[in-house]
């Protein structure tokens, strides 16, 4: 982040601090309970949010090397990506041309990928280069059959994916992306994500509707009550500075440590280091800066059951981990975040969905105070809408 932009979001702060008050929204919202019970949106939320729009599949870290690859299964279309020999990302399809059988599982390295059930065999550019027993299939021409590619972009050291398997690949998916950020990439591009690490990777599922995880990193009104024993200590309750980026977002909710830039010259001012630090990049991302390492956590709908999901927390450090000392640090510092989301606000997220399920409630609220939470629901409501 910019040091003049640090300046003015430390002055906005102080503002707040100041007057006890916080960024607002335009209104008190009302959301029907529907939209997380209701498995005819369910459906229509997945056919377009998880397929209409570019998603954030991790940052470069994630496939360093070539031959470096991330499968997953977890969208509406299974994705495999690869860093191929020229060093380009690319995404494909992950199904073999023969008879859709996944390539890969998890994240590895790998020569080539061949497929467990009858070995096809795919190289890194998901060429198919083998098949057994060619003479049975007359008229198979193997430069015809390679994986289905995804439209794919590597930028900022970050990694997109369209994941439309019927997308034109003339389709300028740095283009689209820029779009969709709407003026968020120049300041995402300051970080320098490029230069990070992946160090852990954790998987969990829980029974909650996909889009509460989300929505519980959106405010701050909930810190005294739910993390009084953990986070709340910390920062400032019910405080938040917002900006909206089209359908996406940024968000700080601020340290109680930011009183020390008081007597400091503005050059000396660091924004990142005294606030939570968020961007929600839409539809399904909750991208958090941190002093020293950033996390990110995707959240993805059930296969098939409105109150399940998925999420997938990836931690990145500046540096590779090998020494024992620095080890323990970053255990111990990830243990302390996962235990504390997933603990606290995963937990209660579960306890709603329960609730939702009942249909004893119509609506829910969303006061001023929210403005995150309140973007959120809207821009979720309006792309839906806008597909029909």
């Amino acid at each position: 982040m910019k040091q003049s932009l640090q300046v003015e979001l430390v002055k906005k702060a102080f503002a707040h601090i100041d007057a006890s008050t916080t960024d607002l929204g335009a209104d008190v919202l009302r959301h029907p309970v529907s939209e997380y019970t209701c498995p005819d949106w369910f459906s229509r939320e997945k056919a377009t949010l998880f397929r209409d729009y570019p998603l954030f599949m991790g940052l470069s870290g994630l496939i360093p090397e070539p031959g470096d690859y991330l499968a997953e299964d977890h969208g509406e279309i299974p994705t495999l990506l690869i860093r191929g020999d020229d060093g380009v990302a690319r995404a494909f399809v992950n199904m073999c041309r023969h008879r859709g059988t996944p390539l890969a599982k998890g994240c590895g390295r790998s020569a080539s990928f061949v497929c467990p059930y009858h070995a096809w065999n795919y190289n890194k550019q998901g060429e198919l280069v083998a098949i057994p027993d060619k003479r049975s299939f007359p008229g198979v021409d193997l430069a015809q059959e390679g994986l289905i590619p995804l439209p794919t972009l590597e930028k900022h050291g970050m990694l997109w994916v369209l994941p439309d398997p019927r997308a034109d690949l003339a389709t300028n998916i740095e283009q689209l992306v820029d779009a969709h950020l709407q003026g968020l990439g120049g300041e995402l591009s300051t970080y320098n994500f490029a230069t990070y690490h992946a160090d852990e990777t954790r998987t969990i599922e829980r029974r909650a509707n996909w889009k509460q995880p989300i929505e519980t990193f959106l405010e701050a009104y909930h810190f005294n009550t739910l993390h009084k024993n953990t986070v709340a200590p910390l920062f400032f309750h019910n405080m938040c500075l917002f900006e909206s980026f089209g359908l996406n977002h940024r968000e700080a909710v601020i340290r109680r440590s930011i009183e020390s830039l008081r007597d400091k010259p503005e050059s000396e001012w660091d924004f990142i280091k005294h606030t939570g630090l968020s961007y929600q990049l839409f539809p399904n991302t909750i991208f958090v800066m941190q002093a020293d390492h950033v996390e990110t956590w995707r959240v993805f709908p059930s296969k098939d059951r409105v109150d399940e999901c998925v999420i997938r927390f990836d931690c990145y450090v500046p540096e590779p981990v090998t020494d024992p000392k620095a080890r323990r640090h970053w255990d111990a510092n990830i243990d302390l975040a996962f235990r504390t989301v997933d603990e606290e606000d995963y937990r209660i997220s579960e306890d709603i969905e329960r609730g939702y399920m009942s249909n004893a409630l119509e609506e829910v609220i969303v006061g001023r105070n929210e403005p995150s939470l309140g973007h959120y629901k809207k821009s979720i409501q309006l792309a839906v809408a806008t597909r029909g």
